[in-house]
């Protein structure tokens, strides 16, 4: 009965106000859109896929070890910020992209599926000619495409970091409600500029630049196809349901740290329990009181995280794995007592 109130309230509120939300059509990616937005800073690479145009961010030296950035459901790589030049800083080859349907990147039709991005993803490391294994740093839905790349290609990838992985969990309420054909139509076409501005806003918050994070929301958001994005994605991609992929990890000897706020509203910290059983040689890492914003709130930490437990990954891999076992450079790693633990103190 609570939950059909919830409803009709909802779908009230909409009709009351929808006038304000409906707004002229969207204009499109286009090339000179592109280079508009290189030329203001907004954006920096392109490469040309198979679906579509992809737009990337690269920095740190050529012959580093790769780092893969992998953003979540609604904010793409520009929620990686403040890690890029940390990370290249400490000599690492760093590339963020923004997933199909976000950011720059084209808006192609069909579902947006965990299959698609996968795709894209190998396409882009064959676009930047990277063959290397690489190690790979997932955020929320973006913690799942990683588990989902991994266990597809385990020679691409050296270690997995997960920062509030989706992919398992009990269904939860509004994106159920969002995702009911007809329903999730009505709410994105009305009132998803509104959704996105307010979850922009929180996010805007937390990160140590406000208003460059509402700028380079607006920026996304204003062109065509990205609220198309979000409604397919959350009909499509395995949100809750990647436990398959989990596994296949977990019966591997891959590298892979967690790293979880409990304080987290969007992506359960209870999630980890069932993430640390599918995946048992996991390193979890918990943050007190943190929420699930912990790249923007807490990216200095992060980062030291991040780097401790690669450098421990390289350190492993050129001297031999667990048990004294020599290993060649595209070994598969021992899990082991990664020595990257930050005091684990209230953020």
């Amino acid at each position: 009965m609570k939950n059909t109130l919830l409803i009709l309230s909802l779908f009230l509120a909409l009709v009351g106000t929808s006038f304000w939300f409906i707004g002229a059509d969207k204009p499109e990616l286009t090339a000179e859109a592109r280079d508009q937005l290189v030329a203001e800073g907004q954006a920096e690479y392109f490469a040309e896929l198979s679906e579509g145009i992809v737009h990337y961010r690269m920095t740190g030296p050529e012959t580093g070890p790769v780092v893969i950035l992998i953003h979540g459901f609604r904010t793409p790589s520009y929620i990686w910020k403040d890690h890029l030049t940390p990370l290249a800083d400490a000599g690492y080859r760093v590339v963020a992209f923004d997933n199909y349907g976000r950011g720059f990147s084209d808006r192609p039709e069909g579902d947006y599926t965990a299959e698609r991005t996968d795709q894209l993803i190998l396409e882009l490391l064959d676009h930047l000619k990277i063959s290397r294994p690489s190690h790979v740093v997932g955020y929320s839905m973006g913690g799942a495409t990683a588990v989902i790349f991994a266990a597809n290609h385990p020679t691409k990838v050296r270690s997995l970091s997960l920062i509030a992985p989706a992919g398992t969990g009990e269904p939860s309420f509004l994106p159920g409600l969002l995702a009911l054909p007809g329903l999730g139509e009505i709410i994105f076409h009305y009132a998803g500029d509104m959704l996105g501005r307010g979850s922009a806003e929180r996010a805007a918050k937390a990160s140590a630049n406000p208003e460059r994070h509402l700028v380079d929301h607006e920026a996304q958001a204003g062109f065509d196809g990205y609220n198309r994005a979000l409604l397919s994605s959350l009909r499509h991609y395995p949100l809750r349901d990647a436990q398959d992929a989990y596994r296949t990890i977990g019966a591997s000897n891959l590298p892979v740290q967690i790293i979880w706020g409990t304080d987290d509203d969007v992506v359960p910290y209870a999630n980890s329990e069932e993430i640390t059983a599918l995946v048992p040689g996991a390193t979890l890492h918990t943050f007190e009181e943190a929420d699930h914003l912990v790249p923007l709130a807490a990216a200095e930490k992060l980062n030291t995280l991040l780097v401790e437990f690669v450098e421990a990954t390289r350190i492993r891999t050129t001297t031999g794995g667990a048990g004294g076992k020599a290993r060649g450079p595209d070994a598969r790693l021992e899990p082991a007592d990664c020595q990257c633990h930050l005091d684990e103190t209230p953020l």
